[in-house]
């Protein structure tokens, strides 16, 4: 076959014959392709089909593979023909001239980027390229036709289009990297973008580096976190007290908001915890997204974090209340949190320290984190001596002063004979956990005083548990607390300490949700919704809008919503509130003016109308569909009845049309038929089946239910029996599916 003759072959005759796709053939049009030789010119120029509108991951394998099959179908003469006149050409000296052009510096950094964009390729393409140095590259195979990329050794026709993509990005960098500034400061700053990405090109980096003499890695590893759209790294930020002050959510919260299952949640943030806090020596091969590589890479590069040995100075212990963590964030300007820096250092530096508490997967958590040197976990077990401790406390009926040394002498914590030299070091290790852990001090005479535990009264207990804690807590997790202290306690369950919150004159509640709080906190709000609402009416001289009330609540009770305030109000009318025309609401104790009209509760009907309504929006809320009529709970089907009679009740008032006609608005896209429903609940579960496996499911197993399912849907669809809605869905399944369906 000659080249020539390529022309003959037309898109449209490539689409006829199923060598492309019809997506890849729209491509084609899109870049003004005519034929097949049109195709093979472009990227022979060292174009990249990428670059085409519309071109994603799967037409450029299309047209890349179309490419090498009709390549390898050329004949000898017509190659011969195109190698002679791409000789003239004469490529490699500019590659040779290229290189003679750069400083040392900047060869250097080529170096890096040249091992680094390696490891994001096959296996093959990547044996293959580290056969040859950086330099060779460059000079021989940056600017050749790319045909001779197969003369490289070990490559082959799979590796060519790889190796095209790998010759793109090395050029780009080159450039560049050629007129940059080429001070060291300079070429520090590129390399470290150039390893751990943008968000290092910052003055603050060379600034910091010139005055310090290192990266600040904490600041880059904060800057990653910060403006990573990694799902992975989310997950972890929201799971753990990554920075300060930031509350963590739990499974339940974070699944609902990225739309995925608990359970795989939990996958990933058990799979980032690992990639975070189990730092290992493999070399990371495979490919991964951008920007968890450089954050995977940041954390195994312990050549950049040797700087933090000599700012800690063999320090015998740290934890996160210790001066040295609380500059070294200071110094780097970190707002990340010291318990987390301290998980970070212990694990680089894992043959040096070891750690003690810290984050974990499970809900236990103690009151301090350690980081200990070696030299002294290997002598002492200070994870055993905190168990016995704790003991030993709580089983104490009187108050005592303790001796540490004395203690310790007689301690079984020690892993072999007691090390004497070692002693003393041991001694203040131990007195900093009694500190942070137990805040038990050292009086004047060096001894440790033991209070009495037996007998502690609950209420005051749960008073010094909220009180640590600096926020507010739910009664479970008051309670877990409570039986840390207090292991041996009378009390099994959690609201055995309810009439000792209730009790306490400086503990309230939070909205009745079992949240406490303390009456001090002036910045937290205690109380009911219908506390806050008579609270935000008492400042106002006349009637409120329902929006600005709740605008008001928000700021205190962010889970509620408009539908509830109105609903508080409208149940309590005769009591505290009124209701006036316009849908506005007053307090039954303060005098409005007279042109406020007050709308009296006459019929009886309007309290049941709209505990009715706050019924219905509940339910839409917490089910995504309207009330079915067939259903095996009864409050659904209560409120199906109810809700068919308002769509057809002429009676209704134009206050309650109003709220029916919000309703229907609101919430046009719920469906309204249990089928339907059930239809888009198994949709959803099979794409997101096929997202995950990138397969079909199999006719056998768990995976049968599916795999009829889409059988059955797929006759639907040819047979038209699928609503508009559902044949959208389908099609645009049908476009994720057609390439891995058997």
């Amino acid at each position: 076959m000659l080249r020539e003759s390529l022309k003959n072959i037309t898109i449209e005759r490539l689409l006829a014959t199923n060598q492309i796709s019809v997506r890849t053939a729209n491509c084609c049009h899109n870049a003004e392709f005519d034929s097949l030789y049109d195709i093979i010119s472009y990227y022979e120029q060292g174009n990249s089909f990428s670059t085409i509108r519309n071109a994603g991951k799967l037409t450029c394998e299309e047209l890349k593979s179309l490419y090498y099959i009709y390549l390898s179908n050329l004949s000898d003469i017509d190659l011969q023909i195109v190698e002679n006149k791409d000789l003239k050409i004469e490529r490699k000296p500019e590659g040779e001239l290229l290189y003679e052009s750069l400083s040392t510096n900047q060869c250097l950094l080529i170096e890096q980027k040249y091992s680094e964009l390696i490891s994001h390729y096959s296996v093959r393409t990547r044996n293959g390229l580290r056969k040859i140095t950086a330099n060779e590259f460059i000079e021989s195979y940056l600017f050749c036709d790319s045909r001779e990329l197969i003369k490289l050794k070990n490559i082959g026709k799979k590796s060519i289009s790889e190796i095209i993509e790998f010759r793109l990005e090395l050029k780009s960098f080159i450039e560049k990297i050629k007129y940059i500034d080429n001070s060291p400061l300079a070429c520090i700053k590129l390399k470290t973008v150039n390893k751990y990405g943008d968000c290092c090109d910052n003055d603050f980096i060379i600034n910091f580096y010139e005055e310090h003499s290192h990266l600040p890695m904490f600041w880059i590893l904060e800057q990653l976190l910060i403006k990573s759209n990694n799902r992975s790294i989310e997950i972890l930020i929201d799971s753990f007290p990554i920075f300060k002050n930031y509350q963590v959510q739990t499974l339940d919260e974070i699944a609902a908001k990225k739309n995925l299952t608990r359970e795989r949640i939990r996958q990933i943030r058990n799979d980032i915890f690992y990639y975070t806090f189990e730092i290992t020596n493999e070399v990371i091969e495979h490919k991964q997204d951008s920007d968890l590589l450089k954050y995977i890479k940041l954390l195994a590069n312990r050549a950049d974090w040797k700087y933090l040995l000599d700012f800690l100075q063999e320090t015998e212990v740290i934890n996160q209340e210790s001066f040295e963590i609380r500059e070294l964030l200071k110094i780097e300007h970190c707002n990340l949190s010291a318990l987390f820096v301290l998980q970070i250092i212990a694990n680089i530096f894992r043959d040096k320290y070891s750690l003690l508490g810290g984050l974990c997967l499970s809900n236990h958590s103690r009151n301090s984190t350690f980081i200990i040197s070696k030299e002294f976990t290997e002598i002492f077990d200070f994870e055993k001596f905190i168990q016995e401790f704790t003991n030993h406390i709580t089983e104490n009926e009187t108050e005592y002063d303790l001796n540490v040394e004395d203690f310790l002498s007689n301690s079984g914590c020690w892993t072999s004979v007691i090390d004497l030299d070692k002693y003393n070091d041991v001694v203040s290790i131990v007195k900093d956990i009694l500190l942070y852990e137990f805040h038990l001090y050292s009086n004047l005479d060096g001894l440790i005083t033991i209070p009495a535990t037996k007998g502690r009264r609950p209420l005051d207990i749960v008073y010094e548990i909220l009180k640590k804690n600096e926020n507010p807590m739910h009664l479970g997790d008051i309670f877990v607390e409570f039986k840390k202290i207090l292991p041996e306690h009378k009390y099994t369950e959690a609201a055995q300490l309810r009439p000792w919150l209730q009790r306490h004159e400086a503990i309230s509640y939070i909205n009745r949700k079992s949240v406490y709080t303390l009456k001090e906190w002036d910045h937290i709000k205690s109380g009911t919704i219908r506390d806050a609402i008579i609270e935000f009416l008492m400042k106002k001289d006349s009637p409120q809008t329902t929006d600005d009330i709740t605008e008001y609540v928000l700021q205190y009770f962010p889970k509620t919503n408009i539908a509830s305030v109105r609903t508080t109000m409208f149940n309590d009318t005769q009591k505290r509130f009124l209701y006036f025309n316009d849908g506005l609401f007053g307090l039954v104790s303060k005098t409005y003016p007279d042109n406020y009209e007050e709308i009296k509760q006459q019929e009886g009907q309007r309290k049941a109308f709209e505990q009715r309504l706050y019924d219905l929006e509940k339910f839409l809320s917490e089910n995504d569909h309207f009330p079915f009529a067939t259903s095996d709970n009864e409050e659904e089907s209560s409120l199906y009845r109810w809700w068919k009679i308002q769509n057809r009740d002429a009676k209704s008032s134009e206050r309650q049309k109003a709220e029916i006609d919000r309703i229907k608005s609101q919430y046009a896209d719920f469906d309204t038929e249990k089928t339907i429903y059930e239809w888009f609940f198994h949709f959803n579960d099979f794409k997101l089946f096929v997202l995950e496996n990138r397969r079909l499911p199999s006719s056998s197993g768990s995976e049968k239910f599916l795999y009829g399912w889409f059988r059955r849907t797929k006759d639907d669809f040819l047979n038209e029996r699928l609503n508009e809605k559902q044949r959208t869905k389908y099609a645009e399944l049908f476009k994720e599916i057609k390439y891995v369906e058997r």
